[in-house]
């Protein structure tokens, strides 16, 4: 009886074969997971899968919620945007009336109007911002001509002490402001005031040349509610800065 010998087989694997295995078992994993969704999801049943009451309820009060919100940030624009709109308004109304009496003088002997400056004084900055408007009051549509001269009474170092704000301007060439027109003038200024300086009162000289020579002057203490609002900002500033240090 002949007698079998033994082999042996060697079976080669290829070194990707795992990653194979492993890619076709996530292959067949998502297609039942695939297709148990699109099952469930054409189902007639209540509780459909990845889509319950639950979950549209959420998404509802979320589309709300931001529907709210969206919605409150636009009342708050509209009413800062006719708060804005106001304030033109009421200045515009003012404009106007100074136009009015401007262009249609009243029955005053008065041939140059000087109006009240508008005072800002920053008590922190030392600094000072006026407004001052001269116009034509009776007389026919001439030019004139002249200048003003403003300046800043107060004290310093516990002395009376006057400032000259077209001096102290770097944009004017002179210590007076010049003046030219046909119905009506603003001089605008804005400067730093000296150092330990506290403005008390404002005095405006004008002097017209022509068409005739006219002279006012005008003395306004720093009483308005503009002025007072900025110094009393400057102290709230002052002693809160002491209160830190």
């Amino acid at each position: 009886m002949k007698k079998h010998q033994e082999r042996t087989m060697v079976v080669r694997v290829h070194p990707h074969a795992w990653r194979w295995r492993a890619g076709a078992a996530a292959g067949a994993l998502s297609v039942t997971l695939l297709l148990g969704y699109w099952w469930g999801a054409s189902s007639d049943s209540e509780m459909p899968f990845f889509d319950s009451p639950e979950e549209k309820l959420r998404d509802q009060v979320t589309q709300l919620s931001v529907e709210r919100d969206t919605d409150q940030q636009t009342l708050r624009d509209l009413r800062a945007s006719l708060a804005d709109q106001a304030t033109q308004l009421n200045e515009m109304r003012e404009m106007l009336a100074l136009y009015r009496g401007v262009m249609m003088p009243d029955d005053s002997e008065e041939v140059v109007v000087l109006r009240p400056p508008t005072v800002e004084y920053d008590a922190i900055n030392h600094s000072l911002q006026l407004v001052s408007l001269v116009h034509r009051g009776t007389g026919d549509d001439e030019i004139y001509q002249g200048h003003l001269s403003v300046l800043v009474e107060g004290s310093l170092d516990e002395q009376n002490h006057i400032v000259n704000l077209a001096a102290l301007d770097t944009g004017q060439e002179s210590s007076v402001f010049p003046l030219r027109f046909r119905y009506l003038q603003k001089v605008q200024v804005a400067v730093s005031l000296p150092k330990g300086f506290v403005p008390e009162s404002v005095v405006s000289s004008l002097r017209l040349d022509e068409p005739r020579v006219v002279t006012r002057e005008r003395r306004d203490a720093l009483g308005d509610a503009t002025a007072i609002v900025a110094v009393a900002r400057g102290a709230e500033r002052n002693a809160t800065d002491k209160k830190k240090q």
